[in-house]
């Protein structure tokens, strides 16, 4: 059968290649830490005939490259996008069709991993929840780590967001949510379930940059090239202590009591891919923080036209710290997009503003701008009292926050000439 989907993607790639037997247990979240770029694990011990992919999404361009834009226009491409979904169109078939089981024991057929020693659990990180918003609404798509508990249950991290909704509401009725999980995606459907926005459709949003079908199972819409599908429920009366995780911080997030997720049945394709994600890895923070800045930049660019680019740092977790750059016309419009961006995106605690001759993905040209253009008193703005980021261990148990901006914009009537960096 031709290549599609993941595999397809795979082959337009560079990837490294392991060949030599590896364990789910430590050893793939080795490799994933040492490595730089897709990893495709060829040997997956206790797995016969499977494969694995990490650090898929490793980096801008091999996203922008499966989404085909160019590289330095993707969050405009992104923004632009989130109001022009696609529909897909259905099929009766799918490669994953070709092996299934039902009431099953997962770790036999599923690749769960352990990685930290602290926390000999088993998990998954690259499986992407589908849900239909109750009663008989859009579909759903997004990312969740799901926490091995014994033969065919997971714990499920559910954080306030779409899928947390759709169960409260199913729980306050009594009833259990139904679901699909997959893994093993395009990056496309990667990029999409991680955005989060307003009565989106994901799937359909994913359309727009990659062409598949969808088959239905049980009422939900699955992509048919997927790898793996599981289906089940989230009951709503069953919880267990789920956690510690390593988060995009680098630090561990706590243990809280979360609901069971209960797998009836199982599909896989022939000689199936499983897509690993390291916590707290360069993946896991790409994913999180890059479908967050079409987001601010559309609210900001409501407040500053003149925005240019919208960066989340690698240094700030991809999630807490960001850089915008804007070609300043008034004065004051620095401070603005400042407090634009921590609307757009409450968990910031730092917004640096630059103008827009500065490479907002370069730190070094930032601390210019900051050692050059700013004076401390004049252009730091500090925000006291606010509602900060749960991943953020500096807030305690109150969970507030200082936020601040720093405006490294000119006046606008300086001489420009006099603070152009010549080398």
């Amino acid at each position: 059968m031709k290549p599609n989907g993941l595999r397809l993607f795979l082959e337009e790639i560079e990837v490294n290649r392991v060949g030599e037997p590896v364990s789910t247990e430590l050893c793939i979240a080795d490799y994933l830490k040492r490595y730089r770029g897709p990893i495709l694990f060829e040997n997956i011990k206790g797995y016969p005939g499977y494969r694995g992919i990490g650090n898929l999404c490793y980096s801008r361009e091999i996203i922008a490259r499966a989404l085909k834009v160019d590289p330095d226009g993707l969050v405009e491409k992104l923004a632009s996008a989130l109001d022009k979904p696609l529909s897909y169109d259905y099929t009766d078939n799918a490669p994953f069709l070709d092996n299934h089981e039902d009431n099953p024991n997962l770790k036999d057929i599923v690749p769960l991993a352990i990685f930290h020693e602290k926390c000999r659990r088993y998990y998954t990180t690259g499986t992407i929840v589908l849900a239909r918003e109750p009663p008989d609404g859009r579909m759903n798509a997004s990312f969740h780590r799901l926490m091995w508990v014994e033969e065919n249950r997971f714990a499920i991290r559910l954080v306030p967001r779409d899928l947390y909704r759709f169960y409260m509401w199913n729980k306050e009725h009594g009833m259990d949510t139904k679901v699909a999980i997959i893994c093993g995606v395009h990056p496309a459907i990667c990029l999409a379930a991680a955005t989060s926005y307003p009565d989106l459709n994901e799937l359909s949003y994913a359309r727009i940059f990659y062409e598949f079908k969808c088959i239905k199972i049980d009422g939900l819409d699955i992509p048919s090239d997927v790898e793996f599908v599981m289906i089940g429920s989230i009951l709503h009366d069953e919880e267990w202590e789920e956690g510690p995780f390593i988060d995009i911080t680098g630090t561990w997030d706590k243990v809280r009591m979360q609901p069971i997720l209960e797998v009836d049945r199982v599909y896989w394709r022939s000689d199936p891919i499983w897509h690993f994600i390291l916590p707290g890895g360069v993946e896991h923070k790409l994913l999180m923080g890059l479908p967050q800045e079409p987001r601010i930049y559309r609210i900001v660019k409501n407040t500053v036209p003149s925005i240019r680019k919208v960066y989340l740092t690698p240094g700030g977790c991809s999630w807490l710290h960001a850089i915008i750059s804007i070609d300043k016309k008034n004065e004051g419009e620095g401070v603005n997009a400042g407090l634009a961006a921590l609307a757009a995106h409450p968990s910031l605690k730092l917004v640096i503003v630059v103008d827009s001759d500065i490479d907002v993905y370069n730190y070094e040209e930032i601390e210019w701008a900051l050692a050059t253009r700013l004076q401390p008193d004049k252009g730091i703005h500090i925000v006291r009292g606010a509602h900060g980021s749960t991943l953020d261990p500096s807030t305690g148990k109150t969970g507030l926050t200082s936020k601040w901006i720093i405006d490294a914009t000119l006046p606008v009537e300086a001489n420009k000439e006099d603070y152009r960096r010549e080398w």
